[in-house]
């Protein structure tokens, strides 16, 4: 019999429930705005929010939306959507590419890099509050123990 307790699939989906709840209650006590210092809304999902730090990380690099589904793990008709949404919330624009005019590269507008701004301030206060108590050397052994799991599954 399976004992939830010392299975790695479990725990992993037990630990990020966690800090889900972590950052949700963290977002209610700062007004339940996670942007609450800019001009951002309720707008931005936590998937466009992490497509944001994707584009804003690759900024100067053609990104298309076959990028965005590899890197975030989603479908193609999941990731249409989310273009779509996003370009309707105001949070990026499309370009044709240099390589090939049928493909649209993704290009943040400035709201959206003023939103990555306080998703930087909430990552970095998130990541400090999560390492807290934790020993450097363990955390190096965690990271290198993640890195095998994500081997196991390829």
């Amino acid at each position: 019999m399976f004992d939830p307790k010392t299975m790695i699939v479990f725990n992993v989906r037990d630990l990020s429930l966690h800090i889900s709840h972590y950052i949700h209650h963290d977002q209610k006590k700062k007004g339940g705005n996670p942007f609450a210092d800019s001009q951002a809304t309720d707008r931005v999902s936590r998937l466009q929010g992490m497509t944001v730090g994707y584009l804003y990380s690759h900024k100067g690099q053609q990104i298309i939306q076959k990028d965005i589904e590899k890197a975030m793990f989603i479908s193609k008709s999941t990731a249409s959507g989310l273009v779509s949404r996003m370009v309707k919330n105001g949070l990026i624009y499309t370009t044709p590419s240099s390589e090939d005019a049928r493909v649209k590269c993704l290009n943040l507008t400035n709201y959206a890099v003023d939103i990555m701004h306080e998703i930087d301030k909430n990552a970095a206060r998130t990541e400090e509050k999560l390492r807290q108590g934790i020993d450097p050397n363990e955390l190096e052994i965690f990271f290198k123990v993640l890195k095998q799991i994500k081997e196991n599954t390829k």
